[in-house]
């Protein structure tokens, strides 16, 4: 389930009433010279900083360390 949350609410499951817990967020993602959507056939982590990256960049977008070919 994705919804926005505010802070300090407490939200409860609708049929059992238990409370829910946040397991995930959302983030804005960085601009990419990439033309690739962020999805898992198209995503890789960088060797360097364990972060994702799409497979067609050449330079981790985040560290900016050159990065090798993707495993295939």
């Amino acid at each position: 389930m994705i919804l926005e949350a505010e802070p300090g609410k407490v939200y409860v499951d609708r049929d059992t009433g238990e409370p829910l817990e946040v397991v995930g967020k959302l983030v804005p993602v960085a601009p990419s010279q990439s033309k690739l959507p962020w999805t898992p056939e198209t995503l890789r982590f960088c060797p360097w900083c364990q972060q994702l990256s799409q497979i067609d960049l050449n330079d981790c977008p985040t560290c900016g360390r050159r990065m090798g070919p993707p495993d295939q």
